[in-house]
């Protein structure tokens, strides 16, 4: 699927991938979902990742809702993180959710996720797409900002997902004689 650069395909996407994800999870056994993957990375199981998802719309909902209505903000991320050590934003991020249930992930996930559509679905396509319509975006359009933290995001879980379902699967292939 191509990056959106229109409101409808930043709104197929984002569901598409959404429900991609979720089918994803739905096909896991259910003992399978709170395992600790078998592969080097940051998000270390399925709670890791859709934390990591939430976390990052979180941000960007309350930068784009406070701007929107109204109430100047142009710093994106907290401080002391710039775009450059963002990395270590998700890092801790990771680690201060470790005490966070699956369910609880989950349903904090698909409440940002919900909010993200609501709102593209209220702003227009020049509100989404036209670089600096806000001047608080700078040069670049909100609907960069938009896509990277649900559809570009949504194909990176996918992408980890499936590398976590084979490698299970692997390690459930039956024994033969």
């Amino acid at each position: 699927m191509a990056i959106p650069h229109t409101r409808q395909d930043l709104l197929i996407a984002t569901r598409t991938r959404y429900d991609d994800i979720w089918t994803l999870i739905d096909a896991l056994p259910a003992d399978s979902k709170t395992m600790t993957f078998g592969f080097k990375g940051r998000d270390r199981n399925l709670r890791d990742v859709l934390i990591h998802l939430a976390a990052w719309q979180e941000l960007y909902l309350q930068w784009s809702q406070t701007n929107l209505a109204g109430e100047r903000r142009v710093r994106f991320l907290p401080k002391p993180y710039t775009w450059a050590t963002c990395g270590r934003l998700s890092k801790k991020i990771q680690q201060e959710n470790q005490a966070v249930s699956l369910g609880a992930a989950e349903k904090r996930w698909q409440k940002s996720h919900v909010q993200m559509v609501r709102q593209f679905e209220a702003l227009t396509q020049e509100q989404l797409f036209v670089p600096g319509f806000f001047p608080w975006t700078g040069t670049s359009a909100l609907g960069d900002y938009a896509t990277l933290f649900t559809a570009t995001r949504y194909a990176w879980a996918i992408k980890t997902l499936r590398h976590f379902r084979r490698q299970f699967q692997s390690t459930q292939a039956p024994v033969t004689q």
